[in-house]
């Protein structure tokens, strides 16, 4: 796939909005990963926001340091008006069909596709996570019979990996993606349907989470 461009991320923990960052840019919306980040919610839920210092050191776990997943990513996007989705349990095919339709994807693994085992965060909400160290984003650009081809949100380089090495990685996580069919949706200002929780809607307040009615 032509036109997708990778920088290094700017900051220790800042992966996520390196690679929304130059997702975005693939279709045309332009912003700084600083920017992405700055409006992206922060929680100590990697499911509601990034947790903890972007500036700890790489592998870092919650809550001094860690990161975000894809809700929050896709969610931001869309403030900034791309049609974005999140996903959970995304299927190899599902992300082939995304790359032969010419839509990059970003994709949760690990650092070098590493396989340091899940365990589980508990965050002030009560939720339950799964976490795991060196866990990293990169955009998928291709494939063919032996692998993906990923930019690595580190350096910014495109990287092969065969799938048996790039499935076990993406599994750690549940499969997490984020994908964009393109602009159009109306960016909002301070304010953004995130999801749906227990009937009510959970918005997102000049970069803090707070549920209300639906």
């Amino acid at each position: 796939m032509e036109g997708v461009v990778g920088h290094p991320q700017q900051r220790n923990l800042s992966c996520e909005s390196r690679s929304a960052t130059d997702l975005a840019a693939y279709w045309g919306a332009d912003f700084t990963e600083d920017a992405f980040f700055r409006r992206l919610p922060k929680s100590d839920n990697p499911h509601r926001g990034f947790v903890g210092d972007v500036d700890m050191p790489a592998g870092s776990m919650p809550p001094l340091g860690y990161g975000v997943y894809a809700q929050p990513v896709a969610a931001t996007l869309r403030s900034f008006g791309l049609d974005a989705q999140a996903h959970h349990a995304m299927s190899l095919d599902a992300l082939k069909q995304e790359l032969a339709a010419q839509r990059p994807v970003v994709v949760w693994a690990t650092y070098d596709m590493q396989l340091p085992g899940a365990e589980t965060w508990v965050s002030s909400d009560g939720e339950t996570s799964t976490i795991v160290r060196w866990q990293h984003t990169f955009i998928a650009v291709g494939y063919d019979e032996r692998g993906l081809r990923l930019v690595d949100a580190y350096d910014g380089a495109i990287q092969q990996f065969a799938y048996q090495d790039f499935v076990p990685a993406w599994e750690q996580l549940g499969r997490m993606a984020v994908t964009v069919a393109g602009q159009g949706i109306q960016p909002s200002g301070g304010m953004w349907l995130a999801k749906e929780l227990d009937g009510r809607c959970q918005l997102l307040v000049d970069g803090r989470w707070s549920v209300g009615p639906r």
